[in-house]
């Protein structure tokens, strides 16, 4: 375990507003708000509210964890040493995140407008086909949509992205990860970006960030 990160874990004060990116057994992921709490570096704990914890956490699978330290916030992965009750996860603390490599692990919670579309080649015999959708959330990867309609393709997804914080809207190709089914009519997608430039991935993780002190900023507030 390097010096710096347990160095780091030692400077978090107590009772200090984070957040966690947690790996479900059925493949989902859940971000979910907390409190940090000390131990022995580099172990810690994090204390959320009553029964938000979930029951089918992967155990096999690294946690994100990010907390806010100061005017700043420090992000590493972690694992899930024990689960305590409905309110309590003990952590260890294993590898520090820089902020150019968010684009990898973070996800932020972000709804807004997206187009999704499909143009089928010369020889194909599939149909355009236009949807109209909004984001659950996004990071420089990919994103979690919502549609009112399932895709009829996988693959060379055109879409459309209106950027909050912005006013600019992305346009790229994508291919589907994932496709749920939900009640009304609806159906959760998740897509992974095929084509972004680095300077439209910057900015999406530029935004994420952006995102991301703006609810530590509000947790803090709420401590």
């Amino acid at each position: 375990m390097p010096y710096s990160l347990i160095d780091a874990i030692k400077r978090i004060q107590d009772s200090q507003p984070a957040e966690i990116k947690l790996q479900l057994l059925d493949g989902e992921c859940v971000q979910l708000k907390c409190v940090y709490k000390e131990s022995i570096a580099p172990h810690f704990f994090l204390v959320f509210p009553p029964k938000q914890i979930p029951v089918n956490i992967d155990p096999n699978t690294d946690c994100l964890v990010v907390v806010k330290n100061g005017p700043a916030s420090v992000t590493f992965k972690a694992e899930v040493e024990a689960i305590k009750g409905d309110r309590v996860l003990e952590l260890l603390a294993e590898q520090a995140v820089e902020p150019t490599r968010l684009r990898t692990f973070y996800r932020a919670d972000l709804r807004t407008a997206i187009t999704a579309s499909y143009e089928p080649g010369p020889e194909e015999k599939a149909k355009a086909w236009n949807l109209c959708g909004e984001t659950l959330d996004l990071s420089g990867g990919g994103t979690l949509t919502i549609f009112p309609e399932e895709f009829q393709n996988q693959q060379r997804i055109l879409l459309h992205i209106d950027l909050p914080y912005t006013a600019t809207e992305i346009s790229c190709t994508s291919h589907v990860i994932r496709t749920k089914k939900l009640p009304k009519k609806r159906w959760q997608i998740a897509l992974q970006f095929d084509n972004l430039t680095q300077k439209e991935r910057d900015l999406i993780v530029s935004i994420c960030l952006k995102e991301q002190r703006r609810k530590l900023r509000d947790n803090a507030c709420a401590v």
